[in-house]
C-alpha cells in the first residue's frame, strides 16, 4: 500500500472494530439491573460481569508487546476480534451468572487485544506527516463510546431479551472482520521487522501477571462480599491472600528489573517525577468513570422510572461532556502542560458532583442532563492531559512499559468503581448519595495528585517538544 496517503478504508475498518470493543463495556452498564432480575441475583453479584471483563482487559495488556512482536499487529488484532466475537456468542448463551462472568472474561481478553493493536495498525496506515490527524480520528471514534453505549444498550433492552446486547456483536463483528481482512495487508517489510523484533523482545511476565491479577481479584472479592451483613472467614482469607500477593509483587518486580527482564507492571516508573502522580490520577479516572457508567442507569430507572433507551440518557450526557473536553484537553496540554488542566478539571467535577448530591431528589431530568454534561466537561479535562503529560515523561524505549502501566491502572481502578457500586447498593438504600460523595472525595485526591504533575516548562529534555 502507498505510504504517501492515509489508507482510509483500512482505517475505517480498524476504527470500527476498536469502537465495537469499547462500546461493549458501556452497553453492558445499562443492562446490569436487567441481568440481576433475569438471573434472580443481587446487583453486587452481577457486577462481576463487568469486573471480569475489565480485569481480563488489564491482564492482556502486559503480553501485547510480546504477542505483537511475535506474530505482528494484524494477526493479534484479528485474533482479538475473533476471541471477542466468540465471547459475545457464548455470553448470550449463558444460563447462569458464573457462566456469564466466565464468558465475559473471554470477551474481555479479545477486547483487550483489539483496542491497543488498533492504534498500532492505524499508525501504520498513514504517512508520518498525517499521523496526528489519524490518531485524532481514532481517539474521537473511541471516545464516542460513552455517548452511544448506554443508548444502544437501552435500545436493545427494549426487545425484552438481554441476550441481544451480546448477539448484536456477531453480525457487526463479522462485517468488520471481513472489512479488516480485505482492507489491510501485512507487507513483506512488516513481516521482516516483526521477525527481527521477536529476537529482541523478552517473553511476557506470566508469574508477575498472575500475582497482580489474582491478588487484585482477592481484594475485590473481599470488598464485594463485605456488604453481606457479616465478614466470613472466606472473605477475610480472600482479602488477606490478595494483599499478600500484591505485596509479593513489589520485590518480584524489583528482581525482574535488576535482571534486565521487564515485569508485567514496571514499578520503577513510579519514581519518575510526575509519572507516579499520573498513574494515580488515571486509576481514579477509571474508578469514577465506571462508577458513573453503572450507577446513572440505575438511578434513572429508580428515580425517574425510565426504561430501555431512556435509561441511558444521563450517561450519554456525561459522555457528551467527555467527548468535548477530552478532545480539547489533549490539545491544550500541548501548550500549558497537564497540571493546570487536571487541577481545574478536578475542581469543576467536585463542584458539579456536590451539586448533584445536594439536589438530585429535586431536579427534573432535563436539568440533571445539563448538569452531567458539565460533569463530563470537568472530568474529561483530567484524563486526556494526564495521559499526554505522562507520555512526555517517558524516554522512547519506555513508552511501551508506560502505556501498559497507565492502562492497567485504569482497568484496575474501573473494577474498584464497579465493585464499590455493588457494595453500596447492597448495604444502603441511600447508595446514590454515598457513591457520589465518594466520587467528590476522589476529586480532592485528584486535585492533590494534579499538583504533582509537571507544567510544560518542567518537562525533561528527552520529551517531545
Amino acid at each position: 500500500m502507498s505510504v504517501n496517503q492515509v489508507q482510509w478504508p483500512a482505517l475505517a475498518a480498524v476504527a470500527a472494530a476498536a469502537l465495537l470493543a469499547v462500546l461493549d463495556g458501556t452497553v453492558v452498564a445499562v443492562a446490569l439491573n436487567s441481568l440481576a432480575g433475569s438471573f434472580e441475583v443481587r446487583l453486587d453479584q452481577v457486577v462481576w460481569v463487568t469486573i471480569g471483563y475489565l480485569l481480563a482487559v488489564a491482564a492482556v495488556l502486559p503480553v501485547l508487546g510480546y504477542l505483537t512482536a511475535r506474530f505482528g499487529a494484524r494477526v493479534v488484532f484479528v485474533a482479538g476480534l475473533l476471541i471477542f466475537l466468540a465471547g459475545s456468542g457464548l455470553t448470550a448463551l449463558a444460563g447462569s451468572v458464573p457462566a456469564l462472568i466466565g464468558f465475559r472474561v473471554i470477551q474481555g481478553v479479545g477486547g483487550g487485544l483489539i483496542e491497543p493493536t488498533a492504534m498500532t495498525l492505524a499508525a501504520g496506515l498513514a504517512p508520518t506527516r498525517q499521523l496526528g490527524r489519524v490518531m485524532g480520528v481514532m481517539s474521537m471514534i473511541i471516545n464516542v463510546a460513552p455517548v452511544l453505549g448506554p443508548l444502544v444498550g437501552g435500545l436493545l433492552l427494549q426487545t425484552g431479551h438481554w441476550q441481544w446486547i451480546f448477539l448484536v456483536n456477531l453480525p457487526l463483528g463479522a462485517l468488520v472482520l471481513m472489512a479488516v481482512l480485505s482492507a489491510t495487508r501485512e507487507s513483506g517489510a512488516t513481516r521482516e521487522s516483526s521477525a527481527v523484533a521477536q529476537a529482541s523482545v523478552p517473553k511476557a511476565d506470566g508469574p508477575g501477571l498472575l500475582l497482580l491479577t489474582v491478588g487484585f481479584v482477592g481484594l475485590l472479592f473481599a470488598l464485594n462480599r463485605s456488604g453481606e451483613g457479616g465478614v466470613s472467614p472466606p472473605v477475610v482469607l480472600a482479602g488477606v491472600l490478595g494483599a499478600l500477593l500484591l505485596a509479593a509483587y513489589v520485590p518480584y518486580a524489583a528482581r525482574m528489573s535488576r535482571e534486565g527482564r521487564p515485569p508485567a507492571l514496571d514499578l520503577r516508573l513510579l519514581a519518575r517525577p510526575g509519572f507516579g502522580a499520573g498513574m494515580g490520577v488515571m486509576g481514579l479516572v477509571g474508578l469514577v468513570m465506571f462508577a458513573q457508567l453503572t450507577a446513572l442507569p440505575l438511578f434513572a430507572a429508580q428515580h425517574f422510572g425510565l426504561i430501555g433507551l431512556e435509561q441511558g440518557v444521563l450517561v450519554s450526557a456525561l459522555g457528551l461532556g467527555l467527548l468535548v473536553s477530552m478532545s480539547a484537553g489533549g490539545r491544550l496540554s500541548d501548550n500549558v502542560g497537564a497540571r493546570p488542566l487536571v487541577m481545574g478539571g478536578a475542581a469543576v467535577t467536585f463542584t458539579a458532583v456536590l451539586v448533584f448530591v445536594a439536589t438530585h431528589d429535586d431536579w427534573p431530568l432535563g436539568a440533571l442532563y445539563a448538569l452531567f454534561v458539565f460533569v463530563g466537561l470537568g472530568f474529561g479535562a483530567t484524563a486526556a492531559p494526564t495521559v499526554a503529560g505522562a507520555f512526555r515523561l517517558l524516554r522512547p524505549g519506555e513508552q511501551a512499559a508506560g502505556s501498559t502501566a497507565l492502562f492497567m491502572t485504569v482497568q484496575f481502578g474501573a473494577s474498584v468503581g464497579v465493585t464499590l457500586l455493588g457494595l453500596l447498593q447492597a448495604v444502603t438504600q441511600n447508595w446514590v448519595t454515598w457513591l457520589f460523595l465518594v466520587i467528590a472525595g476522589v476529586q480532592v485526591i485528584v486535585f492533590g495528585l494534579g499538583s504533582q504533575l509537571l507544567t510544560r516548562g518542567q518537562l525533561p529534555h528527552f520529551s517531545s517538544p
